[in-house]
């Protein structure tokens, strides 16, 4: 049986620590775990993706930018995910993920594990405490360094361990090979000395310090070229520091790469100007190229490097101490061979597999009493199936069955008295537009029927999705209707079980829906599960025709209003070409699009 894992996280931006999770993602056992994330800022998800082609199903807890309601979308995602373990990787967000464990019943409650990535002088006075009263309830607590372990209080510190992340050093190693093609790249010529690092611009990475220290290094004649790849909320304030002090011509900001490791491999040198740290991706990527490594004396650094044999380290906040150890490093060759020799020496210990193997070691040991309890006396392997939501009995003498053709006269009286739909026949040509016309095929349709009778209504409307060039077969739950005289029998829900259970039967991906206010309860009670809220927008061409769209926009109470603006779309169609929807983008890996073909765009 597996065990269930969910992952939660501030942000999956470009980060360290939001790459160890990459990195465990790639190495854990799928035979043994099912392990989906949970991020909160919608903005930061540079990762996703890439977790998702790890196999890490990903949430964002977040509907808009700013969604104060986010702790309540992650306890709905945690109580409705049937996992056997939570683990917290950011104290805000953790805090609230322990808050929401503790509400569920004992038997379903999820163990709780903790991983922290910083020490706790650098979270605010408010977080540190929310994490420090909520974390009294975490099953297993693991700190990446021994320095975050320390600064640790209150009843995490007593049981903490500490637990290295690593990367892939293999995969990161191959990189080496792109080192000519970069330094071309960036018009880097071989005269000219490297310095590397891959740092986001935040107070922590100390940008100042590197900066100051890249003009020591010009001043005293050295032809170096520094290269920083990173992204973040100082970065505008920095590329003005470095035009203050006349470094446009020896600093390359690259910003955003996803392909880090293969530009620090275009390095001689790599370094990390930091004021604080936990144990940097970066640093152990840099041991995999076997870069020589000039940093800061400081966190995870200086507990896993030792100065003057396999790295010079250097107090922080001091730019001379960091640019004379620069400067040892390029002028230098034995020093500099040395180095990148203890760096590729060194690198086999911070191997993921490693990290990964004590993980799962315990994700088992706290996800075994729930297994267990879940699935008594049964085999290491089975699969559990998820609990179905208990079906509603029908009144005697009434059935549910597919519906016909011949149904549709009583179907379209019961829109008429359920639904209010009147007497035009545009009702009937939109019922057929629907589900008899629609590109994905025609609907799957259930009638509930007494003595013969049509007195309920369920249709799933067919749809298809692309992901990562996989097509996704999908049914969205849309027109359900009840006769006034057998409202409140469940009509409602047994017909909305039969039809997920035909669905399930037939092999559809999934099933969607987006509900008003008034249905969302009763799907919520069936189980179902709130995942986000559909954008919606409009592209309009110049000023001119958004002046006059916003003007044009009258409520329409049924039926769709002429407008005055654009063209009819099967006019351009056919203008055009299907191949030059302009709206209609290539679908990244992550993304979930409509499977859109000529056929659809007619239809639609």
């Amino acid at each position: 049986m597996k065990a269930r894992v969910l992952w939660v996280v501030k942000g999956l931006g470009p980060g360290g620590a939001e790459q160890l999770l990459v990195a465990a993602a790639r190495a854990h056992d799928p035979a043994r775990f099912d392990i989906e994330c949970a991020y909160v800022l919608p903005w930061k998800d540079h990762l996703a993706e890439q977790l998702e082609h790890a196999g890490v199903p990903t949430h964002c807890v977040s509907v808009k930018r700013h969604d104060r309601r986010w702790p309540l979308h992650l306890r709905e995602l945690i109580r409705n995910g049937n996992f056997d373990i939570v683990h917290v990787h950011s104290p805000l967000p953790g805090s609230v993920a322990r808050m929401a464990v503790r509400t569920m019943p004992q038997a379903t409650r999820p163990a709780v594990v903790c991983t922290e990535h910083n020490v706790w002088s650098t979270h605010n006075v408010f977080t540190r405490w929310a994490n420090r009263l909520t974390g009294r309830w975490d099953a297993k607590v693991l700190a990446v360094t021994e320095e975050s372990r320390l600064s640790m209080h209150g009843p995490m510190a007593a049981h903490a361990e500490t637990l290295s992340h690593g990367i892939d050093v293999a995969t990161v190693a191959t990189q080496r090979s792109h080192r000519d093609a970069v330094r071309a790249e960036f018009g880097i010529g071989d005269h000219e000395f490297v310095v590397g690092t891959v740092a986001n611009f935040r107070e922590q990475k100390d940008y100042p310090n590197l900066l100051a220290a890249a003009r020591l290094l010009v001043d005293r004649g050295l032809q170096v070229r520094f290269v920083a790849v990173g992204q973040g909320p100082l970065e505008t304030e920095m590329r003005a520091r470095c035009d203050e002090l006349g470094l446009a011509d020896a600093v390359t900001f690259t910003g955003f790469r996803d392909d880090a490791t293969r530009v620090m491999a275009a390095a001689d040198v790599f370094t990390l100007a930091s004021k604080w740290e936990g144990l940097p991706v970066a640093l152990m990527e840099a041991l995999a190229l076997g870069l020589p490594i000039v940093a800061t004396n400081v966190g995870g650094v200086g507990e896993a490097m030792h100065d003057g044999v396999d790295a010079l380290l250097v107090a922080p906040s001091d730019p001379p101490a960091l640019a004379d150890a620069l400067q040892r490093v390029c002028s230098d060759q034995n020093l500099r061979e040395r180095l990148a020799v203890a760096s590729v020496a060194r690198a086999s210990e911070f191997d993921v597999r490693r990290a990964v193997q004590r993980l799962e070691q315990v994700y088992a040991e706290l996800a075994r009493p729930q297994l267990e309890a879940a699935a008594p006396g049964a085999p290491p392997n089975a699969t559990s199936p998820a609990p179905k939501p208990a079906r509603r009995r029908l009144p005697q003498g009434m059935e549910i069955r597919a519906a016909t053709p011949d149904d549709r006269p009583a179907i379209l009286e019961l829109g008429q008295q359920s639904l209010g739909w009147g007497v035009d026949p545009r009702y009937q040509q939109l019922y057929a537009w629907k589900h008899d016309q629609n590109a994905f095929g025609p609907s799957p349709t259930w009638v509930a029927t007494d003595a013969g009778r049509v007195v309920g209504l369920r249709a799933f409307m067919r749809w298809e999705f692309t992901r990562g060039g996989t097509v996704m077969r999908a049914v969205r739950a849309v027109d359900t209707a009840t006769h006034p005289d057998y409202q409140g029998k469940g009509l409602f829900t047994a017909l909305t079980l039969h039809g997920l259970d035909e669905m399930l039967a037939d092999g559809v991906d999934f099933v969607f829906n987006t509900p008003n206010t008034k249905s969302r309860p009763g799907y919520l009670k069936m189980g179902w599960q709130t995942v986000g809220r559909l954008p919606a927008a409009a592209r309009v061409a110049g000023p001119i025709s958004a002046i006059s769209t916003m003007r044009s926009h009258v409520s329409a109470r049924h039926w769709s209003l002429p407008l005055t603006v654009g063209e009819p779309f099967l006019e351009w169609l056919d203008r055009e070409g299907f191949q030059a929807r302009a709206a209609i983008h290539p679908s990244a890996v992550r993304d979930m699009r409509t499977n859109v073909s000529e056929s659809f765009l007619r239809w639609r």
